[in-house]
């Protein structure tokens, strides 16, 4: 090591440990907030959601996809929210534990959130977008399709749907 590099090293080392960074010394920096979109205005995006969600029908199927060369279940639904200018976490279980409103399937709006859970499961294990009129669109072993709620398998499982806010 060259002595003016020693000497720069030891005039750091010594200065960290003689004066510390004092948390309160630094400007705060305010966090961004943003405004909450309307009614209308939500109603508006949950829509495109829907629109946009349908219009991947078709899209393979990719263990650990998130892109339009294939997704899986929860970056289908990333991908699409994140198009729409929303953030959702990437895995199912972490997507279902986002502080969203939970709403009744009857309240549901295309655009929601629509997890299904095995009745004796603790957290959801499968995740799609809710289009109306009791379907939704999701990632099955093959491709993204449309889902019908009345289907033997749906009706035997725990419905959760959350409405981003």
């Amino acid at each position: 090591m060259k002595p003016y590099y020693a000497i720069t090293l030891t005039a750091l080392l010594v200065t960290a440990s003689v004066s510390p960074v004092v948390a309160s010394a630094a400007t705060p920096t305010q966090v961004e907030t943003k405004k909450p979109l309307s009614e209308k205005a939500l109603a508006k995006k949950k829509l495109a959601i829907a629109k946009l969600a349908t219009s991947l029908i078709g899209t393979p199927y990719k263990e650990g996809g998130t892109t339009t060369k294939g997704f899986d279940a929860s970056g289908f639904t990333q991908y699409v929210y994140q198009k729409s200018g929303l953030t959702l976490e990437r895995t199912v279980a972490k997507q279902a534990a986002m502080p969203l409103k939970t709403v009744t399937l009857k309240k549901a709006m295309p655009g929601d959130l629509l997890f299904v859970q095995a009745k004796k499961a603790k957290t959801p294990n499968f995740v799609g977008i809710y289009t109306g009129k009791n379907t939704f669109v999701a990632v099955t072993t093959k491709k993204v399709e449309a889902q019908d709620l009345t289907w033997s398998y749906y009706t035997k499982q725990d419905i959760l749907i959350k409405s981003y806010q």
